[in-house]
């Protein structure tokens, strides 16, 4: 609303403008990462048009779940904040269940979604509504599939009959007419039992749930917290909130500590302005908005500053064409890589972003949407996204894609080396490259797990470019570095999801580790400050993950300490830890050089720790 129409038709609003007195912003940690370094800019593009016509407004932004409410308020605004706190000790009772499920590795996921399943039903047939907040959409999907069989199983048996309208599926991608039929169900009781993703996490009044079951840990502690506020929103119920960890550190981690969940202060907050890849995408609508440029309120950021006065120098000018706006191709949300809308038969039915396209609706892709399954049958690509063409076809199928991950090194920002006892410790943040492909699908029966089909399929690469990275080399190639490099870069994947505010989709899972070199790749083009954190940091993080992983009692490294989800790469815990300490050790005093102008020169001063 506040791009497209106030500013992207701000002619409309010019009567309005001129009372505007304050703008209050609800629920501001919501606008983190990605999707709040495009919020941070389009605030302030605001504040920049208003500025144009002296109109200054004051600005109230509000939360109940940030820890660095007064930073977070400055950076996405570009405006001095004074912090106003507010502690109501009168919150509804809620009971914590935190379970730590003992399941088989090669099983685990199929246990864990029929678990989720069987507990949301069992909550139905006691009379309470429950949302199973899940990791992913394919997640979600599987569960309501499982529940539909679940479903037949209790009719067959004659033990209760539970409508299946009453359990829904809601997550992004879905259509707004059966986004608003899941609100309104969850409103008027209809609907009961809702597998959602963080889809429904803040933002919508869905009235009186009794309880919350969360299947694995969320991407922090902010979004746990938002999730179990959604049961027992008034101030005399009770409710419940039930954790299933998943085999994986963090999880682990807060099934067995409890009260170190309930006390932990929240998590910092990270939006980056100054995003160049951004800055790009937003300049047409900026020099749109107010073609006279001058930074009235300085409120613009340094980097949108310098880019909006080259453009200008160079003689660019908006386009001034009938009804064309510049607004409609900025994705505020995605990744940079278009928006392809799903189509069955003649209708839109909802949308998914590139990357997704590319790893879930291929060509011949089993897809479930809305708690339907379909076939992919045709793709139509365009430059900024595309269509898919879907088929619906009985469940009971699913296809497993086998991929790989290339990374090409593009550009150095800065960097550190060490030179200590024969070896040569350098560590970069810079610019990569990466490229994926499917290598083969497999279609799946999900009854019997035989293997039904096998291909290869078309437009099996993607490209991601300019993906911010932080990594680490030993430069003499020594056989700890070459036995010990894959496990070493799990250990510092794991101790930033620990040391370092960012949410897990925020970097890339692959094991992308080659040539004595350790990746941490983020997952949004131009970055939001994940990959330059963690050269500051980076001996901090890595010392982190190995107490996660000494802590484990596993041999060579597992799913509760340093191995990806679903990962097939062989890694050596020992090998890893063994050759971290090696690294620490050889980095303990101040670094020798430090990047400068594309070379090594003598370092004068460190901002590492």
């Amino acid at each position: 609303m506040l791009h497209n129409s106030f500013l992207g038709n701000s002619e409309l609003w010019e009567r309005f403008y001129s009372g505007l007195k304050w703008i209050i912003v609800d629920e501001m940690h919501e606008y983190r990462g990605y999707f709040g370094s495009n919020v941070a800019m389009i605030l302030r593009r605001f504040s920049h048009h208003l500025a144009s016509k002296c109109v200054y407004p004051h600005y109230f932004l509000c939360s109940a779940t940030c820890e660095n409410a007064r930073e977070h308020a400055e950076n996405l605004t570009g405006r001095p904040f004074v912090e106003i706190n507010a502690v109501d000790s009168m919150r509804p009772h809620r009971q914590f269940t935190f379970v730590q499920p003992d399941i088989p590795n090669y099983q685990y996921w199929d246990i864990l979604q029929l678990r989720i399943v069987k507990a949301g039903l069992a909550c139905l047939c006691q009379g309470q509504s429950v949302l199973a907040f899940c990791p992913t959409r394919k997640f979600a999907e599987a569960c309501h599939s499982i529940a539909m069989r679940e479903l037949e199983k209790l009719d067959i048996h004659k033990r209760q009959h539970i409508n299946p309208s009453a359990i829904k599926v809601f997550r992004s991608g879905l259509s707004v007419d059966e986004r608003h039929s899941v609100q309104e169900g969850l409103k008027n009781g209809t609907v009961r039992l809702v597998f959602t993703t963080n889809a429904l996490e803040m933002g919508i009044d869905i009235g009186g749930l009794d309880g919350i079951i969360l299947a694995g840990f969320p991407d922090s502690i902010m979004s746990a917290w938002q999730r179990i506020g959604r049961a027992g929103r008034s101030w005399d119920a009770n409710a419940f909130v039930l954790y299933y960890s998943r085999n994986n550190p963090l999880d682990r981690f807060y099934a067995e500590n409890l009260e170190g969940f309930l006390v932990k202060p929240l998590d910092d907050l990270v939006v980056n302005p100054e995003n160049e890849d951004l800055v790009e995408k937003h300049l047409p609508s900026l020099l749109f908005e107010t073609p006279q440029y001058e930074d009235h309120a300085g409120v613009l950021g340094i980097a949108m500053n310098e880019a909006a006065k080259r453009k200008q120098r160079s003689g660019a000018r908006p386009v001034a064409s009938g009804r064309y706006r510049p607004h409609p191709s900025l994705n505020i949300r995605g990744g940079g890589s278009g928006t392809f809308v799903l189509r069955e038969g003649k209708n839109d039915i909802g949308t998914l972003s590139g990357q997704q396209q590319f790893r879930e609706a291929y060509h011949r892709a089993i897809y479930s949407h809305g708690g339907r399954t379909y076939r992919v049958k045709e793709i139509s690509s365009t430059g900024s996204g595309g269509q898919i063409l879907l088929e619906s076809i009985d469940s009971g199928l699913r296809t497993n894609a086998s991929t790989y991950t290339l990374l090409t090194e593009q550009d150095i920002y800065d960097g550190w080396q060490w030179l200590a006892n024969g070896s040569r410790i350098s560590t970069y943040y810079g610019k990569v490259l990466i490229t994926e492909s499917l290598n083969s699908v497999e279609e799946v029966n999900e009854r019997t797990g035989e293997v039904v089909d096998r291909w290869v399929p078309e437009f099996n690469s993607a490209k991601f470019d300019n993906a911010h990275a932080f990594w680490v080399q030993e430069e003499e190639n020594s056989k700890l570095a070459t036995d010990g490099i894959t496990a070493f870069q799990q250990l510092l994947r794991v101790g930033a999801l620990f040391s370092i505010p960012l949410d897990s989709h925020d970097i890339f899972p692959h094991a992308l580790a080659k040539e004595q070199k350790a990746y941490i790749v983020e997952s949004y083009p131009g970055g939001i400050g994940i990959a330059k954190k963690m050269l500051e940091r980076w001996q901090t993080v890595l010392d982190v993950g190995i107490g996660v992983a000494e802590r484990c009692r596993c041999s060579k490294g597992c799913p509760n300490c340093i191995v990806p989800p679903r990962s097939k790469t062989e890694m050596d815990k020992f090998a890893g830890i063994e050759f971290a300490r090696a690294v620490l050790r050889a980095t303990s005093k101040s670094p020798d050089y430090e990047f400068r102008g594309g070379l090594w020169e003598p370092a004068k001063s460190t901002n590492i720790s």
